[in-house]
């Protein structure tokens, strides 16, 4: 592989005065892959089964004391006592079961296009579905992606990201945990097709040739370049105790999809508060967008308590030699708090990592976000969702904290749901856990006033996670979540939960927005009848399609709460009956919604006496 430095200056921000270097590389392609036709797949995948415990010292260590000091401060809450929901809740669509790798820690991350190709990726494999018919297209390893490559470290942490303005796939991983076998493998697809071709690059992880490697990617994209958040660690260092700083890749997406050499700006030494940032989150737009900017977030996330986040901005395309990298630093209205280890049955626990920025999405010069923390009223790992306004502007932030005092949450993210532009709404996915629920998959919906509906589990676990069998099992260390481009309201996640062999498990989910499914169109279907109306005990729908679809038939009360997901399933074309037992339902107006895709089949209103 070759790779050349091209430039070297430092900028100092008058601001704050932070400094960071830039540096720029030249990556040329290594290989061009076919997914399909690769074959004699040897799936080598290299895990350290004592990676769970914290050790004596190092980064891990740190943490767990920390964490045990938070615990003491604020006990976690026993009870199941829960406020009223603010609003209505989001709808599941289509979901499945996803990855069946055994890969510890399950770090989940998803993409899906316009055209409805899935790709799923997790340590340490790479899935692709039909999101239409639920079929999987094809599973292959990072190994395999990354042979005719010739890189040959143990490879890691997938990251996945769909360019909609393109209409292209971009996934990245890492290889190597030293110095000389660092690499950052970045492919790029050149269709539509995920299961097509494929431009494969090999990024140096040690480019600075200080005998450090790179660990922890984050990925997100502007209207012209693709960016790497990563951490940098010194050789040999174990538990994150050698770590050196975090840095930030930025690459032109036109070369890559044609597969020309790569043009790469390199940041280091950022510096604010002349401490060294730990993790960078690339902020992408949520609508499909031209910028030629990038905003990018970070905070203390290893700190007990802190309430400073940290505004960066790339100012320019990659190409531009005047591009800098500028940060400015700013308070939250409350402060955040690393999130304790969530409970599982049997006491166990699983470990719930720092509390760094997870993910977000800009809109109308804001930024919306998540990260994990612990609420201090309940104890509970819960979600940190922060808003920055007037980003580019004088930058002020408010924030909320979404808990519940029986339920432990971890790893969120988030995702624009809104109709419009001028729609300020999300749907937030993340993992859940307590002593007496296995962990499983979950998902709420929040406002434009920064207001949470109730939990909506999207896959309930089946048993607890104990692959280790030690005190802190690893629960992952990111979930993916990504709105679907061309149907507003509409967002696609994947979460993990646990499987009955006590590994982690995957599954993936369509979610819909509250407005999403009142506001979608009825199809026509004939002679919909509902009998009996009122009624006291059962009561059935009958109902004429001119063709087969997915249906998914839901029960939702006056207010607009979902009370009940009553049937997914295949419906034949003709006429069907669907019935059911009403008499678990209490006396009043409800409203019987059937729904397929983002069509509306029926939506009736039906009285129990």
């Amino acid at each position: 592989m070759r790779f050349i430095l091209t430039l070297i200056f430092l900028y100092v921000s008058a601001a704050n005065a932070q400094q960071a270097s830039k540096r720029q590389f030249e990556i040329e392609k290594v290989a061009t892959i076919n997914m399909t036709e690769l074959s004699e797949d040897w799936d080598v995948s290299l895990q350290n089964i004592e990676a769970p415990e914290p050790g004596i010292s190092g980064l891990r260590a740190e943490l767990r004391a920390k964490k045990l000091e938070i615990m003491q401060r604020y006990p976690k809450t026993r009870n199941a006592s829960f406020r009223a929901a603010a609003g209505p809740v989001p709808a599941i669509g289509t979901n499945f079961e996803g990855n069946s790798s055994q890969g510890v820690p399950n770090d989940n991350d998803i993409a899906i296009s316009k055209g409805g190709f899935i790709v799923s990726v997790t340590n340490s494999r790479i899935h692709m579905y039909n999101s239409e018919t639920e079929e999987q297209l094809l599973t292959r390893s990072l190994h395999l992606f990354s042979s005719p490559a010739n890189v040959l470290g143990s490879k890691y942490d997938p990251k996945v990201i769909y360019d909609p303005n393109n209409d292209r796939f971009i996934m990245i991983f890492l290889s190597g945990f030293t110095w000389s076998t660092s690499k950052i493998v970045v492919g790029f697809s050149q269709s539509n097709d995920p299961t097509g071709d494929w431009n494969v690059y090999a990024l140096p992880g040690n480019p600075l040739e200080n005998e450090s490697w790179s660990d922890y990617p984050v990925v997100g994209i502007s209207g012209k370049d693709l960016y790497i958040g990563i951490n940098t660690f010194l050789d040999g260092s174990q538990n994150n105790s050698g770590f050196v700083e975090s840095c930030l890749w930025q690459i032109g997406l036109r070369q890559g999809y044609i597969g020309f050499d790569l043009i790469t700006n390199y940041y280091n030494d950022i510096l604010p508060q002349n401490k060294p940032i730990f993790n960078i989150c690339p902020i992408p737009a949520a609508t499909e967008s031209d910028a030629e900017n990038m905003f990018l977030l970070s905070n203390r996330n290893t700190a007990v308590e802190n309430d400073t986040v940290f505004i960066l901005e790339v100012t320019g395309r990659v190409t531009d030699p005047n591009t800098t990298l500028n940060v400015t630093a700013i308070q939250s209205d409350q402060p955040y708090l690393l999130p304790v280890p969530a409970d599982q049955p049997g006491n166990r626990l699983l470990d719930t990592n720092d509390g760094r920025v997870l993910g977000g999405y800009m809109l109308n010069g804001r930024i919306y976000y998540v990260q994990s923390c612990t609420d201090p009223g309940t104890g509970r790992a819960s979600i940190f969702h922060g808003v920055i306004n007037d980003v580019a502007g004088n930058p002020t932030m408010v924030s909320r904290i979404y808990t519940q005092p029986d339920m432990d949450y971890g790893f969120p993210n988030i995702s624009w749901a809104g109709l419009s532009a001028d729609d300020e709404q999300s749907i937030i996915s993340f993992n859940h856990t307590s002593e007496t629920v296995a962990a499983g998959f979950s998902t709420i919906h929040v406002d434009a006033n920064l207001e949470a509906s109730d939990r909506v589990t999207v896959f309930e676990g089946i048993s607890y996670v104990d692959i280790f069998s030690v005190p802190v099992e690893r629960w992952g260390d990111y979930s993916g979540s990504q709105r679907m481009y061309n149907n507003p309201g509409v967002v696609w996640a994947v979460g993990s939960y646990g499987k009955s062999n006590h590994f982690h498990g995957t599954w993936i989910a369509e979610i819909y927005s509250p407005d999403a499914v009142t506001s979608v169109p009825e199809i026509e279907s004939l002679n919909t009848e509902v009998y009996p109306n009122p009624f006291t005990e059962s009561m059935s729908v009958t109902f004429e399609l001119p063709e087969a679809i997915m249906l998914q038939l839901e029960l939702y009360d006056a207010e607009g709460k979902l009370v009940q997901v009553l049937l997914k399933d295949r419906v034949k074309a003709g006429i069907n009956r669907i019935s059911f037992n009403g008499e678990l339902l209490s006396t009043g107006t409800y409203f019987l919604v059937g729904t397929s895709r983002t069509e509306r089949v029926f939506s009736k209103q039906i009285i129990k006496q």
